[in-house]
C-alpha cells in the first residue's frame, strides 16, 4: 500500500485488515469522513458504516478516528508505508483497548 500519499483522499476506496493477533477488523475508507468497519468479536459480528475523521500526517502516515454504534471510540495511527497500525480505543464499557498490529492491504475484488 505504498501508493498512499499524505492526502486523506489517497486512502479512499482502500480496504485493509488491522491484524491485532486473533482480532482482525477490516476497514474500508469510503470517503475522508466515512468508514466501513467489519469485525468479529466472539459471537458478535460488526458490519457498519460510521462517521470518521481522517488526517494525513505525511505520505503514508494517517490518523483516523471514529465512534461505533456500540459506543466504542477508536483512534488509530496508521503507517501504511511500514504496514503498522497503533490502535487506541475506549470501549463502551469504559475499558481501554490499546494494541499494535500489522496493516494488511486487501486487494480490490
Amino acid at each position: 500500500m505504498a501508493a498512499t500519499n499524505g492526502s486523506p483522499t489517497s486512502l479512499v476506496g482502500k480496504t485493509f485488515d488491522c491484524a491485532f493477533g486473533p482480532f482482525v477488523p477490516r476497514l474500508t475508507v469510503l470517503s475522508p469522513t466515512e468508514l466501513r468497519v467489519q469485525a468479529t468479536i466472539g459471537a458478535t459480528q460488526i458490519d457498519e458504516v460510521v462517521k470518521s475523521a481522517l488526517t494525513g500526517v505525511r505520505p503514508g502516515l494517517f490518523i483516523m478516528s471514529w465512534m461505533e454504534q456500540s459506543g466504542n471510540f477508536v483512534v488509530q495511527v496508521q503507517d501504511h508505508d511500514n504496514k503498522v497500525v497503533h490502535n487506541y480505543a475506549r470501549l463502551a464499557d469504559g475499558q481501554l483497548f490499546c494494541a499494535q498490529g500489522d496493516i494488511q492491504p486487501v486487494p480490490a475484488a
